[in-house]
């Protein structure tokens, strides 16, 4: 692997999720806010959910019942969406945090 392959794994594999994360913890913080106190389920929820809602395989569509019914179903994909993209997000800063070593590891036999 080349330096210059080397660095663009980086920046893709570590760079633009701890950046994607940080950047979605600054807007949902304020939104999170209960009391004083940072609701950190809602927190984790609320980030996951762009790394998560296209993840979903099965989408709970109501058959025949009530428009209030509909809608609660209709939170509850997002919440499932948001709990599974939760994982996601874990999993994505972990993956960036053992990318900096094997960077550093790549560049030196790369010299």
């Amino acid at each position: 692997m080349t330096r210059s392959e080397s660095v663009k794994t980086f920046f893709i594999k570590s760079v633009l999720p701890v950046a994607a994360a940080l950047l979605l913890y600054c807007i949902f913080k304020s939104a999170c806010m209960n009391g004083g106190e940072l609701d950190y389920v809602w927190l984790w929820i609320l980030c996951g959910l762009p790394f998560g809602l296209h993840r979903m395989c099965l989408w709970i569509i109501p058959d025949s019942g009530s428009l209030g019914g509909g809608i609660a179903l209709f939170a509850l994909n997002f919440i499932i969406g948001g709990v599974i993209g939760g994982f996601v997000l874990i999993w994505r800063l972990i993956v960036a945090a053992w990318y900096v070593p094997l960077t550093l590891l790549r560049m030196a036999k790369a010299l």
